[in-house]
């Protein structure tokens, strides 16, 4: 497992969600990286089912925009979408290792 690549992937989306104001998932993500810096791997099941791809992330994508912030919206749902799927994928391999 590297431990690296899961703190970078929730340092990037804690950076995501504190730039959305969405302060209880980036909450989440910058405690997951402490305990990671404890080796303690407790939280992987909780964010791998948050982070699945049929989990509420959906719920942050910027749908109802005025035309002259569809580009704004459209790069922010790009880097969520990038974000969730490399950050599952992490949590998804760390979960199989495991188990």
């Amino acid at each position: 497992m590297n431990e690296s690549d899961l703190k970078s992937a929730l340092s990037k989306a804690a950076d995501y969600f504190g730039k959305r104001g969405i302060s209880d998932w980036q909450s989440e993500a910058l405690n997951a990286i402490d305990k990671i810096e404890n080796h303690d791997f407790s939280f992987v099941e909780d964010l791998w089912l948050k982070y699945a791809p049929t989990c509420e992330i959906d719920d942050f994508l910027i749908s109802d925009v005025a035309p002259e912030d569809e580009d704004n919206a459209n790069t922010l749902n790009d880097e969520l979408a990038e974000i969730a799927n490399s950050t599952f994928a992490i949590l998804d391999r760390i979960k199989n290792e495991k188990t």
